[in-house]
């Protein structure tokens, strides 16, 4: 058998393999710099070699900045797609013309080298259309490069990759901030040629709860979301899939709790400088892709203790608490739009020891219709607790203010007017959670201890507060704690 001479078999790992096509890149527009190999590079690639596989078509990756996020998604990424598929139309995004330019200028200095030439020869340039902005392939495929709030009338795309969307000074900007997410709906998705099959990929650096990672995820839009922080929060095993000689490898990476995500490249020394540099704030959401964590965390997650169901039926059963009444702490929205904030409802037992949460409810409905539910919801709970413990009181709280009066209104002509307690808060939001942080730290609120569905959204909003979209969640939880305080604090 007649040896492959290395250079063809060279070319052929390149036209296969695109983790190697990206290192061919990294040499061919960074020649000045030294490529230094890291397991999160491959777990990239594999990514978005199952895009190309079709095996999924929705991706988001967080990840810090100057980690070959751009050179691998919106350099190499459209040349390796336009060499396999030289008809595809890619849509490349980013904040900036300039940055978007030179992105685009990148990506067609590879396609126009020799080697990409010899590896794809049935990609060419079409000499029509070359701009740096927007060149096409003979076959009518092409990368076409714009920035975020540019217009894209009569263009559209089999790929959109959307690359940095919002420049980290800009994120603290409601207008800006909301500007970027608005676009993506309303214009750039509409791009897509195919929603069904089209693939969008977001790679970005977070910049805030409500920047487009946070808009998407929120939204539930079935995206896969991977999250690369710069010195790892938590235990993290890595898995991924590579196709060598034909046959599939499958490669793991287990990382561990304070570890560097390229400790070649920078050390923990070289972090803690950084982070010095950019201040904590600007470093844990840009390079620990931890928004929440710019805000002031008043309430701290440990504060919160836990109740097994068990016990607390034992309890409520055998008359352990001398005090003990069901609580019911509402806030309302205005308005069910799927931007506003939710109307929530918090269930608690209130003890002689504290307060223990059984559930947190949310709804998006108009008012006769959360009357009707929010009417149901509160007899079932009522029901449940009167099988252990006959006669137990309750109270229902509300703000009285907006459609809280009708609410209040339509609670009175169904219990005994005792039962209702109007709230009228003197305070601003931030000031009311503030205010029954003394309880919370001395351990007197209680969640079940096995976890239950509401949990991870609920210590999500209590935790970023007062930085995240929602705060409804907060305002019903300051509420309840503001009505009554045990024996160590004063009553109100």
């Amino acid at each position: 058998m007649k040896a492959v001479p290395k250079r063809q078999w060279f070319y052929a790992l390149l036209r296969k393999d695109f983790k190697a096509f990206v290192c061919k890149v990294f040499a061919e527009v960074s020649p000045q710099s030294l490529y230094l190999d890291n397991w999160h590079i491959d777990v990239i690639c594999a990514e978005l070699e199952r895009m190309i596989k079709e095996e999924n078509t929705r991706l988001i990756i967080n990840i810090p900045p100057r980690y070959m996020k751009s050179i691998i998604c919106s350099v190499a990424f459209p040349a390796f797609i336009l060499g396999h598929f030289p008809q595809e139309t890619i849509v490349c995004v980013s904040y900036a013309e300039e940055l978007a330019k030179k992105l685009a200028a990148d990506c067609r200095r590879v396609m126009e080298s020799s080697w990409y030439r010899r590896i794809f020869p049935n990609t060419r340039l079409a000499a029509t259309r070359r701009e740096i902005m927007d060149f096409e392939t003979t076959r009518g495929g092409g990368r076409y490069a714009a920035t975020v709030g540019g217009t894209l009338t009569g263009r559209g795309g089999n790929w959109i990759i959307i690359d940095d969307p919002i420049k980290p000074a800009d994120a603290n900007s409601d207008l800006i901030r909301n500007k970027v997410n608005d676009w993506y709906g309303s214009t750039l998705y509409s791009r897509l040629n195919d929603k069904k099959s089209g693939k969008i990929l977001l790679i970005m650096q977070r910049t805030h709860e409500q920047d487009l990672t946070g808009y998407l995820v929120e939204s539930k839009v079935g995206f896969k979301y991977i999250v690369m922080p710069l010195v790892a929060l938590q235990e993290e095993h890595w898995a991924w899939k590579r196709d060598l000689d034909g046959n599939a490898r499958s490669f793991h990476y287990d990382r561990h709790i304070g570890e560097p995500l390229h400790p070649k490249r920078e050390g923990l020394a070289e972090i803690e400088r950084m982070k010095q540099s950019m201040g904590s704030a600007a470093f844990a959401s840009q390079c620990q892709q931890d928004p929440l964590a710019l805000g002031r965390n008043i309430v701290k997650w440990h504060w919160f203790k836990r109740y097994s169901w068990e016990e607390l039926k034992k309890g409520v059963y055998s008359g352990e608490f001398p005090i003990l009444q069901m609580m019911f702490s509402w806030d309302l929205a205005i308005k069910r739009g799927k931007e506003n904030d939710y109307s929530v409802c918090i269930c608690a037992l209130r003890t002689d020891k504290g307060w223990y949460i059984l559930d947190v409810k949310r709804w998006k409905l108009e008012l006769p219709e959360l009357v009707k539910t929010g009417y149901a919801y509160m007899e079932e709970k009522r029901t449940l607790f009167k099988r252990l413990r006959y006669g137990l009181s309750f109270k229902i709280l509300v703000e009285e203010a907006g459609c809280g009066i009708g609410f209040l209104q339509e609670m009175q002509r169904r219990y005994f007017r005792s039962a209702i307690m109007p709230v009228r808060p003197a305070e601003d939001k931030e000031t009311r959670l503030q205010n029954v942080t003394p309880a919370l730290e001395a351990g007197r609120c209680f969640l079940p201890k096995d976890g239950a569905v509401w949990e991870a959204d609920f210590k999500h909003e209590v935790l970023g507060f007062p930085n995240t979209k929602h705060d409804d969640q907060v305002d019903a939880l300051s509420q309840l704690l503001s009505y009554w305080k045990p024996k160590t604090f004063d009553f109100i």
